[in-house]
């Protein structure tokens, strides 16, 4: 997919932006500039122009913890026939746990995962009140929203636009992410965190020696591989989509999605 001229003077100025608003004015520009997204980036039915920000849920509250979801949910929109750019702040629906439309899915997937984090961490004044998420920052790889459906629209989103991810996370400076994916850990941890090698025939994989282990990938200050645990500044959790299936197709029910966390994030402690 390429870029026009005007897209690449924009991402140049990517690293420059010192704070969340710059970075998404740019962005929403940058949408408007791409040309042909449909069925590339952009799901057919959903205004390309559609922007949802998302991020730290309550600064004054923030414990560094961010959770890396596919894209919020534009199936009502366009069964309703919306045609005008639907432009939201999704991050006043995760505090409330109120979703008007429907587009803030996994909302006890998240609450569920913040609870076991907070009492692993031994915070008395966090676990008064387990099912809140305002500790936590939440960001979506497709700020244009999708369908739910299993194609690749939103990864091709998160790599057409991984100079804006990748900024965004540095600007939340997280400690902990955890990544509701297997295609979104490969590619936080291949291109933000830049973990990759490249072969001869220009094919791309990721480097999994002593910096990924029990599901944990560590990572520097400098937002590189550490080269030990204790040098690490954060740490990447692969888990599982809340849409995760077994068998036979069936979804996992919460409590086996928890029970799973659960066991990853023992892992990385007894590591």
């Amino acid at each position: 997919m390429k870029k026009t001229m005007e897209q690449i003077v924009l991402e140049g100025q990517v690293s420059k932006c010192g704070s969340m608003e710059e970075l998404f004015l740019l962005w929403e520009l940058m949408q408007q500039l791409e040309e042909r997204p449909q069925g590339m980036t952009c799901h057919d039915g959903i205004d390309p122009r559609s922007f949802h920000i998302d991020g730290i849920l309550s600064p004054e509250q923030f414990n560094g913890v961010l959770y890396i979801l596919k894209e919020t949910n534009m199936r009502q929109a366009v069964r309703k026939g919306q045609t005008a750019p639907v432009i939201s702040d999704v991050r006043g629906a995760f505090l409330s746990g109120k979703s008007r439309f429907g587009e803030v899915e996994f909302l006890p997937h998240l609450k569920g995962m913040q609870a076991i984090l907070n009492k692993r961490e031994k915070e008395p004044e966090n676990t008064k009140n387990p099912s809140s998420l305002k500790e936590a920052a939440v960001i979506y790889i497709n700020k244009r929203g999708g369908l739910g459906a299993a194609d690749e629209i939103s990864m091709n989103y998160g790599n057409y636009y991984i100079e804006w991810i990748r900024r965004q996370i540095q600007l939340i400076a997280p400690r902990v992410i955890v990544c509701c994916g297997e295609d979104i850990f490969r590619l936080i941890v291949m291109e933000v965190f830049r973990n990759k090698k490249e072969k001869k025939n220009r094919e791309t994989y990721m480097k999994w020696k002593n910096v990924i282990q029990d599901e944990v990938f560590f990572a520097g200050a400098d937002y590189r591989p550490a080269k030990t645990k204790a040098e690490a500044a954060v740490r990447v959790l692969r888990m599982w989509s809340p849409a995760y299936r077994v068998n036979n197709g069936q979804y996992v029910t919460l409590e086996e999605y928890l029970q799973e966390f659960e066991r990853r994030t023992d892992g990385w402690e007894k590591s």
